[in-house]
């Protein structure tokens, strides 16, 4: 009987241990193609939950300030693609704000990124590239990280050094304003940061920075789902939070299909058409595009499905020349799907 009860016992660890989500290279990062709407939300009242395993953390009283969109692009189509050689993505936020990382089986790093707003407009380049996320990474793992790097603008310099430690934390349900999410796994990155400040050359001034950042992710979501900033710098004597939340990628949500999911494009590569098909709720608006490489749409059309299932289009592609192209949904609900494919 002892016996029977030990098995019993391990199984059920078995299937906890199963249960836990595990972030892990390709499904956690975002490919060429990909556009993820993003959410910036008030940081009024904002707490950053409780830890530990089977948490439920409910945000879908989050209130938005403003919204933006990514788009995941080929580095060289970035302004300064050349200068982050290993780069295998970078994801722009309109035409102002550009990031460069590399994706592979170790994990997401950051290159380094760009703005081009305001009347200063700065270039950082990490030489010690920046770990977001480790893979594989799981509940109750740790992982420490250096990074150092160099901020340029116009009129000075920043030299970046920095310490960091990233650990899983606590897994288990998101509630956003946009549905709920099971089997989410929260991570929280800690960077102590020494930022100094040059100009003309000389020193100036040196600020400690420390960036607390929690974020959650599902096992398939190409980003994170939600994404809480803590920025305290000694320096300047403030504390800013920055938060913001997004669509799952996969268009599953509460384990049930979202009002558009599944996207896949034959034949591939194409030649004078191109079949989209794709999961849709009864009376979902969609609209369906082709963009190149640099971002140009080449078609574009509006369809409604007056039922709940399959949708499938044919779309005539015999005047695109060859080449790299992508194939985009999105429907009234703000929901996005991409899916890369050739014309030969």
């Amino acid at each position: 009987m002892e016996k029977f009860y030990l098995f019993i016992c391990s199984l059920l660890v078995s299937s906890v241990m199963l249960a836990q989500p595990t972030l892990q290279y390709p499904q956690n990062v975002p490919e060429i193609g990909d556009v993820m709407d993003i959410q910036f939300v008030s940081n009024n009242g904002l707490t950053t939950g409780t830890s530990g395993p089977d948490v439920s953390w409910d945000y879908s009283g989050l209130t938005t300030l403003s919204g933006g969109q990514l788009t995941v692009i080929e580095p060289s189509q970035a302004p300064s693609g050349n200068e982050f050689p290993s780069a295998t993505i970078a994801i722009s936020m309109g035409d102002t704000s550009f990031t460069y990382a590399q994706t592979n089986a170790d994990g997401y790093f950051y290159l380094g990124s760009e703005s081009l707003t305001g009347t200063f407009p700065s270039l950082l380049v990490y030489s010690d590239s920046r770990t977001f996320v480790k893979f594989p990474f799981t509940y109750d793992d740790t992982y420490f990280d250096t990074y150092k790097g160099i901020v340029t603008t116009s009129i000075a310099t920043v030299h970046v050094l920095a310490a960091s430690e990233m650990f899983a934390d606590s897994y288990g349900t998101l509630i956003l304003p946009n549905g709920t999410y099971t089997n989410v796994l929260r991570i929280i990155t800690i960077d102590a940061e020494i930022d100094s400040l040059f100009m003309g050359g000389n020193f100036i001034k040196e600020f400690n920075v420390v960036r607390t950042q929690f974020t959650w992710f599902a096992p398939d979501s190409k980003g994170p789902l939600l994404s809480i900033e803590i920025l305290d710098n000694a320096g300047l004597g403030s504390i800013d939070t920055v938060a913001f939340y997004s669509s799952a990628e996969s268009g599953i949500i509460d384990g049930h299909p979202g009002p558009v999911s599944h996207l896949s494009v034959f034949p591939n590569p194409a030649e004078d058409h191109l079949v989209i098909e794709f999961n849709a709720l009864q009376n979902t608006g969609i609209s369906i595009s082709i963009v190149n490489q640099v971002g140009q749409m080449m078609i574009s059309k509006k369809t409604a499905n007056d039922h709940t299932g399959s949708v499938s289009e044919r779309i005539d592609v015999s005047t695109l020349p060859p080449g790299i192209y992508f194939a985009h949904i999105s429907c009234d609900c703000g929901k996005h799907l991409t899916e890369k494919f050739v014309i030969r």
